[in-house]
């Protein structure tokens, strides 16, 4: 039964129509699980038109501790004149981040409206996010979290200590992880699994009998948590530059090294595409360590205004290598240029590649909840986490992984996650899947779904030339609204070229 339907008549009149088979409505008691229409949690689902309800549901649902969490949920049924012209096949939207809220943005939104074509939509925060209840916030860790920082965070360029900036961002996720526990919070319920159990009872309590889902970043991987436990409920499923967790939950090394591949093929794409770029980088597959060392060597310094007073930031090698990482699809073209330059000593470039000009001294991640950001990333790993010792020594071997994703931090973390033993097996499963990347994305090409491929042998990919994490463009809604008219049938990616690469910059 479609969502629309279930409004208009309200809980009551189904239950009358339907009897039992409905497995669970809207209600106004105190059950739990349940769901009670409320008022939206931001202005953008006010601004849409949205549906908008409280799921309440047990923080912990194998050994319920008193504990509760609501959970804010918008239903946005497509724009049509007809109603019977509407898909029956509802799409469930996971969020990344992980910790990110998009309930607050309406382009975010409405670019998910534009992927899925004519279907209703089904917008959460999850368990910790910033809307939720409790939602887990630390805001300590925002000031110093590279991830949210981006460039300018204590932890890439306070000293050129490697290890004294790694000081910087363990406290503060020690510190967070007491705070949670302070408020009462069962933090290892924080997890991928009790995510997907929220879903299901959601799923159930709007009555769809199934549902698509479309999961973003890390959220594929909640997405894909919720294809291992409930497989029945998911008709198909779009992952959007993804990490999964199977595979993200690894040595911090292999993150590094699968990234520095993708920097050395951006310079492999270079010199097949230009002679002239082959007799300047003729070594291009040596050219990024070279860069890296001299920066290792001779840093690159700058002094910027930091609350009226002067402020030193050190940019060595590993501040290179992250802010590649981070900035990728914006700087890719210039990287023949600058891996000429700074090894020969000429920094002209890195002024403009550092972004002097956009420090800010105030740390804000408005959308963010940070402590739901390192829940989900080292609850997840259950058992898997590192100790201190292999996260130090780890950042003795490479001190850029600070830097890149936090599992190794996770070492300071306060306990495991409450999760399966299999969950961080590679999920096996029938469920017809979409996998879309970007060709400058660092941390989830294709490789992700190389793998993936081994075991669920109805998943199709597509990678977006040169586009990065979260690509948008035409090609994009073009592929998810065919693969969700026929999720088996083979989808046409040739347009997976239309954005153009930039010019290569030379000297």
């Amino acid at each position: 039964m479609r969502h629309n339907k279930y409004k208009a008549f309200g809980s009551l009149c189904l239950m009358t129509l339907l009897g039992t088979g409905l497995a669970h409505a809207e209600t106004n008691d105190n059950s739990i699980p349940r769901l009670e229409s409320t008022s939206c949690a931001a202005q953008a689902l006010e601004d849409l038109n949205a549906s908008c309800y409280t799921f309440y549901g047990q923080e912990n649902w194998d050994d319920p501790n008193g504990n509760t969490i609501e959970l804010p949920i918008g239903v946005i049924d497509p724009e049509t004149e007809n109603e019977a012209d509407a898909e029956s096949d509802p799409v469930v939207f996971f969020p990344g981040g992980p910790g990110y809220s998009i309930l607050g943005n309406t382009d975010y939104i409405e670019q998910l409206r534009k992927d899925i074509g004519n279907r209703s939509l089904v917008v959460f925060d999850p368990r910790g996010f910033k809307h939720a209840i409790p939602s887990l916030e630390c805001p300590g860790y925002a000031a110093v979290s590279p991830y949210h920082n981006i460039i300018h965070t204590p932890a890439l360029t306070s000293s050129l200590d490697p290890m004294e900036r790694m000081k910087h961002i363990t406290k503060e996720v020690a510190d967070c992880y007491q705070k949670l526990e302070d408020e009462g919070i069962e933090v290892a319920q924080y997890t991928e699994s009790a995510t997907s159990r929220d879903v299901e009872e959601i799923r159930n309590l709007l009555n769809y009998d199934n549902v698509n889902i479309f999961g973003s970043s890390t959220g594929s991987g909640t997405a894909l948590s919720y294809v291992r436990y409930y497989p029945d409920s998911v008709r198909a499923a779009v992952l959007g530059w993804p990490w999964y967790t199977s595979l993200r939950n690894r040595s911090p090394l292999d993150e590094f090294y699968t990234l520095k591949r993708r920097f050395t093929d951006v310079l492999a794409m270079c010199v097949e595409d230009s002679e002239a770029c082959r007799e300047q980088i003729p070594t291009w597959f040596l050219a990024v360590d070279r860069a890296r060392r001299a920066l290792d060597n001779k840093p690159y310094i700058a002094q910027v205004e930091s609350e009226g007073e002067q402020k030193t930031l050190y940019f060595d090698g590993a501040a290179f290598l992250d802010t590649l990482y981070l900035m990728l699809p914006q700087y890719y073209a210039e990287l023949p240029r600058i891996v000429s330059q700074v090894p020969e000593g000429d920094y002209s470039s890195l002024y403009g590649f550092f972004m002097i000009d956009e420090y800010n001294p105030v740390t804000e991640a408005p959308n963010y909840a940070m402590g739901a950001f390192l829940a989900q990333a080292c609850n997840d790993m259950g058992t898997n986490r590192p100790t201190p010792q292999d996260s130090i020594a780890a950042i003795q071997r490479e001190p850029a992984i600070i830097g890149f994703e936090p599992i190794w931090l996770c070492a300071w973390w306060g306990g495991d996650g409450d999760v399966p033993p299999e969950h961080n097996d590679i999920v096996t499963a029938e469920t017809p899947a979409l996998a879309i990347h970007g060709q400058m994305d660092p941390c989830c090409g294709t490789r992700w779904s190389d793998e993936l491929a081994d075991t669920m042998p109805n998943l199709q990919a597509i990678e977006m030339q040169a586009l990065g994490h979260s690509p948008v463009n035409d090609c994009r809604s073009t592929v998810i609204n065919e693969f969700l008219g026929d999720p088996i049938a083979q989808v046409d990616t040739s347009c997976q070229n239309e954005v153009p690469l930039d010019d290569w910059q030379l000297k």
